[in-house]
């Protein structure tokens, strides 16, 4: 009887956090982006004035499972450009811009990231020097509503040369 009388306080104690997390989490309060899908779309590449290549996310190419998505805006968390010829037990990773202070970089329709650029949100890290060599720039991130990956890309030849 007495044992009875202390595990029902215990029970409650363990039951209640358990069910209430379980109801948030069903919920949908826990806003974190699929890991099974992402949006996928392309990238434009002009150059600045001073000759640095610029990436631009093509928002009118974005998809979802082969459907056409509309987004406003990506919350880019980095771009990156690497080279698949690398052997695997060696970095692909060329060369990335990432936000320096903050987990994601809003970049909106028509918005480009450019090399070399002197945007003091952003921090540029060149990991292997850049040859005659075809390469992949991505830029990856989530969607405005924080519920997809978002990831767009294009492969080229380096160096660039405008069509």
């Amino acid at each position: 009887m007495f044992i009875g009388d202390l595990s029902k306080p215990f029970v409650s104690c363990l039951v209640l956090p358990i069910c209430s997390l379980l109801i948030v989490g069903i919920s949908g309060c826990f806003k974190t982006p699929h890991p099974s899908s992402a949006i996928e779309g392309d990238i434009e590449i002009s150059t600045n004035d001073k000759g640095g290549l610029c990436f631009e996310p093509l928002f009118a190419t974005t998809v979802l499972h082969d459907q056409p998505i509309q987004i406003k805006y990506i919350k880019m968390s980095s771009l990156e450009i690497y080279n698949y010829d690398v052997p695997d037990d060696q970095s692909r990773t060329m060369l990335t811009i990432a936000p320096i202070d903050e987990k994601y970089y809003i970049i909106e329709k028509g918005q480009k990231i450019c090399l070399d650029t002197d945007n003091p949100n952003l921090k540029q890290r060149i990991f292997r020097p850049f040859k005659t060599q075809s390469v992949v720039v991505g830029i990856g991130g989530i969607d405005d509503k924080e519920e997809e990956n978002v990831y767009f890309h294009r492969e080229f030849d380096y160096p660039y040369t405008p069509k």
